[in-house]
């Protein structure tokens, strides 16, 4: 669920709304309806669909290494980009879930 606030300090009328809801039918999630402000996406949600977009993007990303350049070679070059120590963490922690293991 993702909660919309009211960007009218007065006014502080919020609710949570469904993804697909939000992304169907934006329009009507646009503007509040008690006082006509604009909404926006509160912070905690904001933080959820980010970590969750950052998540998929990089287990797409390993899928595809996968497939261009083995399992060696996708951690061959991630352990050649351990100077990125978050994009390293990220990719390391996804290898890790999958069962393998990455020289610290």
């Amino acid at each position: 669920m993702i909660k919309l606030i009211c960007i009218n300090d007065k006014c502080e009328y919020s609710y949570r709304v469904t993804e697909s809801e939000l992304t169907e039918y934006p329009q009507y999630h646009k503007t509040c309806l008690v006082c006509g402000s604009k909404m926006k996406i509160s912070k905690e949600s904001l933080e959820k669909i980010v970590s969750a977009d950052v998540d998929t993007q990089v287990k797409d990303f390993i899928n595809k290494w996968f497939n261009e350049l083995g399992i060696e070679g996708t951690i061959e070059m991630i352990e050649r980009h351990k100077n990125q120590e978050v994009c390293y963490r990220l990719y390391k922690d996804e290898l890790e879930r999958r069962g393998f293991k990455l020289k610290d």
